[in-house]
């Protein structure tokens, strides 16, 4: 044998050698490539397995609140029928009112205030006479120094706020022909009114009406503010 033969036989075992590696290679390669994509799809599969029951768990979640929310309709229906039914049932006269008066309880309105209202109907000659005060009414550009009005003892307190005729510092006084804000500050809390005058408000304190009637006042930059007390 030759060299140029011994030098083909080396280069054919070699190519051998090489393609055998290459093959390996290439087998591994593609094991793990198929190993990966059946991993990939097995985790796509349960992303959308976990998707689908969090899909039908809200579902079930809108299902229960709407099926909630008619309950408390039907329950509320219910027991405003059921309160009709226990106070018009058994009495022929009054029905009317009688009607009125479980429509109103079964709105929420309480027994207490229904009571006082019922009072107020006889309590005319418990009323004491009308007393009037002046007050004055502050704007943007005017704070007068008696802003604050306390009746009462000090029971209830009245502040006045309205809009300026004009803005200039001349005519700083309200205009009464506009709304004012009237705040009323009784029994620690506050309460607005915003209307155009006269305007006319009831407290109810316990036993006792407040009857407020606040009207525009011959003195520029003031109103008067009329009360009395009624005992129910």
């Amino acid at each position: 044998m030759d060299f140029y033969e011994t030098q083909k036989k080396y280069r054919k075992k070699s190519f051998k050698v090489f393609a055998n590696i290459f093959l390996k290679v290439f087998l591994v390669a593609i094991s793990i490539l198929i190993g990966w994509r059946i991993g990939a799809s097995d985790k796509d599969i349960l992303i959308l397995e976990n998707e689908k029951k969090l899909k039908s768990f809200e579902v079930s979640i809108l299902n229960l609140e709407e099926q909630l929310v008619s309950i408390k309709l039907k329950l509320k229906e219910a027991n405003r029928a059921l309160r009709e039914k226990n106070i018009v049932e058994g009495k022929n006269y009054g029905f009317e009112a009688k009607k009125v008066l479980a429509v109103a309880l079964a709105n929420g309105i309480s027994e207490k205030r229904i009571i006082d209202h019922l009072r107020i109907l006889n309590s005319k000659e418990n009323c004491r006479n009308f007393t009037s005060k002046e007050m004055s009414v502050s704007t943007e550009n005017f704070i007068p120094p008696n802003s604050f009005l306390t009746l009462l003892g000090g029971g209830l307190r009245l502040k006045a706020e309205g809009a300026s005729i004009d803005n200039s510092p001349d005519k700083p006084f309200f205009d009464p022909k506009k709304p004012i804000n009237v705040s009323l500050i009784y029994f620690g809390g506050t309460e607005t009114l915003a209307e155009k005058l006269p305007i006319s408000k009831k407290i109810h304190a316990g036993k006792f009406v407040i009857n407020l009637i606040i009207k525009k006042s011959n003195v520029r930059g003031s109103i008067i503010v009329k009360y009395n007390t009624c005992k129910l």
